[in-house]
């Protein structure tokens, strides 16, 4: 593959997406710590999740030019590996919940938020932020622009190092430093980045990421 091989502008331009991964988690914190929402810290985060989803989806795309063309594989290309994935995610998540209702496991920040003002309002906003916005972002820094920078060469051992480290990154997006927890988000980490290289497509690992988003939420 020929992607960009800079290290220096490649660091930069990482930077800066973690920079607005950080702002949209942020605005996202301080629309969930009010009780009720508030108009304008809803208008934040939807100006600072705007920009920065435009901005990675943007960068992503002008990227991929560098990159030679591969066969990509669709979600419905292959419905015997979708369905399997999904319901990988759907076991892993369901085991999460279980794990957590039995406490074995800590609740995620967001779940502890949510229970101290709960109301129809915070759920449907959690949706939008957790379950869709986050992993959407998630999805970019974890695999997108992961292997993008670092992971270029068609080499086993490199994407089997790749697929670990991005499920590393993917559970520390996560900001869970319950050891439990983050092994568990890891693993579904490692699923998505697996789903990224077997697909050679986006998509695939959007999907898988989003349907966990949305388990964690409705399973709350």
């Amino acid at each position: 593959m020929n992607s960009p091989k800079s290290v220096q502008g490649n660091l930069i331009r990482y930077t800066v997406y973690i920079v607005g991964y950080l702002m949209v988690v942020g605005a996202k914190e301080l629309c969930a710590n009010s009780s009720p929402l508030h108009i304008w810290d809803l208008i934040l985060f939807a100006i600072v999740t705007i920009m920065t989803l435009l901005l990675f989806v943007y960068r992503f795309k002008r990227e991929q030019r560098y990159f030679e063309r591969v066969n990509k594989v669709n979600l419905l290309d292959n419905i015997k590996v979708t369905l399997f994935l999904s319901f990988l995610v759907f076991f892993l998540r369901g085991l999460i919940s279980y794990l957590q209702v039995i406490h074995y496991l800590n609740s995620y920040t967001f779940q502890l938020t949510y229970a101290k003002h709960e109301s129809v309002s915070m759920f449907w906003f959690l949706i939008l932020s957790q379950g869709l916005v986050l992993p959407f972002l998630q999805v970019f820094l974890a695999e997108g622009f992961m292997f993008n920078y670092l992971f270029r060469d068609n080499v086993g051992s490199v994407a089997i190092f790749g697929i670990v480290f991005s499920g590393l990154v993917f559970s520390f997006l996560n900001f869970q430093l319950n050891a439990p927890i983050f092994l568990l988000d890891m693993i579904l980490g490692v699923v998505f980045a697996w789903a990224y290289l077997y697909s050679q497509n986006i998509v695939m690992p959007l999907y898988l990421a989003i349907l966990n988003g949305l388990l964690m939420i409705i399973l709350i």
